[in-house]
């Protein structure tokens, strides 16, 4: 269920947070042109209700479309929206949610059912006609009941909002936001519910404390202060930096891991976030506009003019609160062990013992890397590991492959904790190893020590171990330590007819000497350049910004390998791999990539540059000057 809520607040989050930039500037224009702003003028003013009700409800519904079926989606789901917006008062930001999915699912059934139908030279004509027809019955749907019914919703709970905050039970909010948070629904309560209702709140007064539920930073700067003060070993460590990221960078996603390691710290964003909200609503504090990411800088450049120093007070007042809280917890956590550091729980990523020998299988035959897509981490992961044992001399079999395609024979799954809950159930009773890090893990470790302990046995014996004679993997679909992986795709058709792997990477998919970015530009600049390639469609860009919201793609030693999720296979027209070089290097979390590899596969023609990023990764040397090469030929060179 959980994970359900999650991939439903992944969504939210892909309709709107690509539209940031735009939400912001609407803020910005309504912040300094309204009579009661900064700078107030009639004339530059006007721009406030047009971007409201039309600019980002359009953006919004486009971009839902486009998600689901491409650039005739994002099309299809504008035209529809327009019905929405047109046969409503209210901005239908909420309208836009429904309408863009509709459009973009309504165009791809209608691609689907009229696949191979349709006769030559007519393609264009079908194709526009579709979206002018469909969309005018989706506008018109829209306008008559989407629109009235989404109305009637959104005025129903702005309504009750208003009646608990005239009743002073705002506060009581906080126990159900900050549980949601830590357990990664903030995107689904943001997006979908709170700015919504701000957004029609503020069109009203000028502002809406809706916009602080969720982002107000105060809560979770509470929590790591009071690992950085009280705190020992790692959690006193990585405290310092996670402050940083959080409460200037905005990415509160870093503070969920300290709580989940122990939940009874929750109590203390709960009593800071409901402290900072008593106080806002007695002071009548709130936001012109949605601050996002939550960072004190955005929340602070939203307050309205005069409310600068009352939104800071209430912010630091969470934090105080917070902090007091969390003193005590903390301390008795520092007593017994030490906090995870990165984003992931302890119970998960921080004993060994729990993946310790005794838990593994009798005998390991199949050890198998799992991530969403199966083509990214986890081929590398996998190509790492395998080296590893060859290196060893120990012959498992390793493997990689999607989150959802574990193969019925392995013995072991290797994944990132993320994925841990979904895998589980599709694993097929193998035994689970949940890791941070594909190339660096204390549980990798463990899971090496076994394998040698098993090979040794194997040896001392001449056979396998008493008991496993009869339950030997067959060798069909099976390959050894320092082969390739063998749980990808089967290779579709013009892959497998002759596309080399210096096809794959050409030194033209190589940039160098690029100026640091935030790790979203970097990732979208890579899925651009794979689409100028003529590997992908224009949409894959966006699944490999899903894919690195539901697992980090950083994998140590200063690379970061993104690609598209499992269902964006379908936008991957060849495989391909390009490479961004940041001197600088690009902040994926505390860690920095210097290597930022962008990946899309069909079958398996791109796993031979994986494996050749594997070997890499053992050359210290190599590594650097690749970091640090201005000649792309050079790096073409080195990895082709």
């Amino acid at each position: 269920m959980r994970q359900q809520i999650q991939k439903f607040g992944r969504a939210l989050s892909g309709m709107v947070m690509p539209n940031i930039g735009a939400f912001i500037a609407w803020g910005f224009v309504t912040a300094l042109f309204i009579p009661s702003g900064w700078w107030p003028n009639a004339q530059m003013a006007r721009l406030v209700d047009p971007m409201l009700t039309y600019l980002l409800p359009l953006l919004i519904a486009y971009t839902a479309g486009r998600n689901v079926a491409g650039e005739r989606g994002g099309v299809i789901g504008a035209i529809a929206a327009m019905g929405v917006i047109v046969g409503s008062d209210i901005p239908m930001f909420i309208g836009a949610m429904v309408m863009g999915p509709l459009g973009g699912y309504t165009i791809r059934w209608f691609d689907k059912l009229t696949q191979g139908r349709i006769k030559a030279g007519f393609e264009m004509l079908v194709s526009n006609f579709s979206i002018g027809i469909l969309g005018m019955l989706l506008a018109i749907l829209g306008y008559w009941v989407i629109g009235g019914a989404v109305t009637g919703l959104t005025l129903l709970v702005s309504n009750g909002v208003e009646v608990v905050i005239r009743h002073g039970l705002l506060p009581l909010v906080s126990l159900l936001v900050e549980p949601s948070k830590v357990l990664f629904l903030n995107n689904a309560l943001n997006h979908g519910i709170f700015s919504p209702i701000g957004i029609e709140q503020a069109r009203e007064t000028g502002q809406s404390i809706m916009f602080l539920l969720e982002t107000n930073p105060g809560p979770g700067l509470g929590v790591l202060l009071a690992c950085w003060f009280f705190g020992r070993g790692n959690m006193r460590q990585s405290a310092p930096g996670a402050v940083i990221i959080q409460f200037f960078g905005g990415i509160h996603e870093i503070y969920f891991p300290y709580i989940l390691a122990r939940p009874a710290l929750i109590l203390a964003p709960v009593a800071g976030s409901a402290a900072g909200l008593l106080f806002f609503s007695l002071a009548g504090a709130g936001l012109v506009a949605p601050a996002s990411p939550g960072s004190i800088i955005s929340v602070l450049a939203m307050a309205p003019k005069g409310q600068t120093l009352v939104v800071l007070a209430g912010v630091l007042i969470s934090t105080a609160v917070s902090l007091l809280m969390a003193a005590p917890f903390v301390r008795r956590a520092a007593a017994a062990e030490d906090m995870p550091t990165g984003g992931v729980p302890a119970p998960q990523a921080g004993a060994p013992d729990v993946k310790a020998a005794q838990h593994f299988p009798a005998h390991i035959r199949k050890v198998v890397f799992a991530c969403d897509a199966g083509m990214g981490s986890s081929a590398l992961g996998a190509t790492r590991f395998r080296k590893r044992l060859s290196d060893a001399g120990i012959g498992t079999v390793v493997g990689n492959c999607a989150a959802d395609g574990i193969p019925a024979d392995a013995d072991v799954v290797v994944c990132q904790s993320v994925l841990a809950g979904r895998i589980a159930g599709s694993a097929h009773g193998a035994a689970l190893v949940v890791i941070d890090n594909f190339l660096a893990d204390p549980a990798l470790d463990a899971l090496f020590a076994r394998l040698a302990q098993q090979d040794g046995a194997i040896h001392r014996t001449g056979g396998l171990p008493a008991g496993t004679a009869d339950a030997q993997p067959s060798d069909a679909g099976l390959r050894r330590a320092g082969d390739a992986p063998d749980c990808m795709a089967s290779p579709q058709p013009d892959d497998a007819a002759g596309r080399s792997p210096g096809e794959v990477l050409r030194p033209g998919n190589i940039r160098t000497g690029l100026s640091s970015e935030p790790k979203e530009a970097a990732i979208r600049r890579a899925g651009e350049l794979l689409a100028a390639g003529g590997y992908v469609e224009p949409g894959y860009a966006d699944a490999m910004l899903r894919r690195e919201e539901l697992a980090t793609t950083y994998m140590g030693m200063g690379i970061a390998i993104p690609h598209g999720t499992s269902d964006a296979k379908k936008c991957v027209l060849h495989s391909g791999i390009v490479v961004l070089q940041y001197p600088g290097g690009v902040a994926f979390g505390d860690e920095k990539a210097y290597l930022v590899v962008g990946i899309a596969g069909v079958g398996d023609a791109h796993l031979d540059i994986l494996a050749r990023l594997g070997e890499v990764f053992g050359d210290e040397e190599l590594l650097r000057r690749l970091t640090t090469e201005g000649d792309p030929q050079a790096i073409y060179e080195a990895l082709k």
